[in-house]
């Protein structure tokens, strides 16, 4: 009987710790949650956090739609976004499993339907869902104008790109990687995969209310938020990427699924291939794994995935250490803003709960200066277009500075996009560093690169210091002052000519001067509308509209003419500037490929 009421003593001793982190989490998420939601962050958030088997929390925060006044709980529907793709991969291995898909066979060969662009070189379905295909970008034509219009198949036969790298060689995030992914399984089973997904996955986990359907339904699924103003429900074509529509009660049973290896999702051998890294850019940084990728939590190994689409921000992270799980998804962050709201989540919770680790060991011998010199300057992430009007997106994506220091150490810019910097310690492996006080690693590469466990899935180039991104911003600058001032100027001028009665020259050249800049700003603004349209799938609008150069093109055309007859020596210097304008215009859409001919 003692040996009993020891052994049950022991067991109730060790119970307290477990309790108190599940306690720890779940009123830390509480306060975060409060504490964000009264910022303004966002109006409303779900949450799950499962451990030992066991959902330790399942919640909602704030407004799911503030409009309706719905408040979020554990059952309402958030658009998670790419967080789907965990499943996508999932799916794939289930076929498999079956026989039906090969690891190592050329996805043309299996894929029922023509690409737009064939692969040049062998991708295989590994490539895909460790984003190593070598795909380039593309965004033309990502978003659906209704949910009728909704078509992946026709998308993948339309739109997808070239590959711009040989398949294993280098991340690059990829949608069109995992739509593709997507489609095999559609063909491998013979049923529409948001149908697939739903009974091979879904039911047999209990997720009832998940779906890859797209279905705007205020009375179910949340609505997200810019500030205060509602964001408009989107449609994307590409299903299996990211359309996953899902709830804190439903995430907690797919976690849950993935740390106890649920046979119902899939074998111990796939659970190998999604839990453990398949390919690295570098060895002793976080990499890819099959629909996931490497993260930390409190300097534990983690596998993770987030998720973005509309206003919305998700993110599903599983740490097999701690036999832990947690998702998270916002209705209000976007972009640049939402990694830093998960990291400080992230982290903020990993301090609740206790999680302790030893950050690396540092060099004995710091890399030196001069040495590191090589490496300072700015970097942008290579996930860009680098064919068709949308590569112009690629001059305004954000950088990261690094900087050499005296003592061996990295000034970086921080990798969330806050605005911050911070200080990174070479470790004891050569040219991998760490930050202080915190475990998030960047390795610098050869070829001008680095790579960094908060974006494992891409890497980032340096920006030359004279280079497209700053000379097109010179371009920009040069034609928008020359159409500014003459805009102004002409009919400043005549004015004063007309009060002070004054003769005034030939009329002509001054009207078409000033109607020439004028079309080149109207051309511009035009232009940037017609990256819009691409985008949100007006394709055949937004072609249409790339056709805009070629008014301020003719003005100017027929302005030197007539320039030419009335041959006035006075206005040749405001030509000339007008005319280089107009060149210029001309030359960087056609070097960004800005033309009805290469959407």
């Amino acid at each position: 009987m003692r040996t009993i009421l020891s052994l049950l003593a022991v067991w109730l001793l060790a119970a307290v710790p477990v309790q108190a982190m599940e306690q720890d989490a779940t009123n830390y998420t509480e306060m975060f949650m409060e504490e964000r939601i009264e910022e303004g962050s966002f109006k409303g958030a779900i949450v799950s956090i499962v451990q030992n088997g066991e959902v330790v929390l399942a919640d909602g925060y704030g407004l799911a739609n503030a409009s309706l006044q719905v408040e979020a709980d554990a059952d309402t529907l958030f658009r998670a976004g790419s967080v789907g793709k965990s499943m996508t991969a999932a799916a794939v291995l289930q076929q498999v499993e079956a026989g039906t898909l090969s690891l190592d066979t050329s996805i043309t060969e299996m894929l029922s339907i023509e690409l737009a662009n064939e692969p040049a070189e062998t991708v295989t379905i590994p490539h895909l869902l460790t984003h190593t295909a070598g795909f380039d970008e593309t965004m033309t034509g990502f978003y659906a104008t209704s949910y009728d219009e909704v078509d992946p198949v026709r998308f993948l036969k339309e739109r997808t790109p070239a590959l711009k790298r040989s398949p294993g060689t280098e991340v690059e995030y990829s949608n069109v990687g995992l739509a593709i992914a997507g489609q095999l399984v559609e063909d491998a089973s013979g049923v529409p995969f948001p149908d697939y997904v739903e009974a091979r996955i879904f039911e047999p986990l209990g997720m009832n209310d998940s779906s890859f359907e797209q279905h705007e339904n205020p009375a179910y699924v949340a609505a997200s938020y810019i500030g205060d103003q509602p964001y408009p429900y989107s449609y994307i074509h590409m299903v299996p990427a990211g359309s996953i529509t899902t709830s804190a009660n439903d995430m907690a049973l797919y976690m849950l699924a993935h740390l106890e290896q649920n046979e119902e999702l899939a074998s111990s051998e796939s659970f190998s291939l999604m839990h453990e890294p398949q390919f690295h850019m570098h060895e002793d940084v976080t990499g890819m794994h099959f629909g996931h990728y490497g993260s930390q939590f409190g300097g534990l190994d983690a596998i993770r995935h987030d998720g973005s689409i509309d206003a919305f921000m998700s993110t599903m992270m599983l740490v097999p250490e701690l036999d832990l799980g947690i998702f998270v998804s916002t209705n209000g962050v976007t972009g640049i803003e939402s990694q830093r709201v998960m990291a400080d989540y992230l982290s903020g919770l990993a301090e609740a709960m206790g999680v302790e680790t030893e950050p690396h060991t540092l060099a004995e011998t710091p890399t030196t200066e001069d040495e590191l010199a090589d490496f300072s300057g700015s970097y942008t992430m290579n996930r860009v277009n680098e064919k068709g009007p949308l590569s112009i997106i690629s001059i305004f994506n954000p950088t990261i500075s690094i900087e050499a220091a005296s003592d061996g150490t990295l000034s970086v810019d921080d990798l969330h996009f806050s605005g911050g910097r911070y200080t990174m310690q070479e470790t004891s492996s050569p040219l991998v560093f760490q930050q202080v006080h915190d475990f998030e690693t960047l390795a610098l590469l050869e070829n001008d690169q680095f790579i960094s466990s908060v974006y494992p899935m891409m890497v980032f180039d340096r920006v030359p210091l004279i280079g497209e991104r700053h000379l097109s911003y010179a371009v920009l600058g040069f034609i928008s002052a020359v159409a500014v001032f003459f805009l102004l100027v002409i009919p400043v001028r005549g004015l004063y000519r007309i009060i002070r009665r004054r003769k005034v020259p030939d009329k002509r050249h001054r009207v078409l001067a000033f109607f020439t800049v004028l079309s080149l700003l109207l051309a511009a603004g035009t232009m940037a509308a017609s990256v819009q349209l691409l985008i949100f799938g007006y394709v055949t609008a937004g072609t249409f509209m790339l056709a805009a150069p070629l008014v301020p093109l003719l003005l100017a055309l027929i302005y030197a003419l007539v320039w030419w007859r009335t041959d006035r020596a006075k206005s040749s210097v405001g030509f000339l500037f007008i005319q280089a304008a107009v060149v210029l215009f001309a030359s960087f859409a056609l070097y960004w490929q800005m033309t009805p001919f290469h959407v």
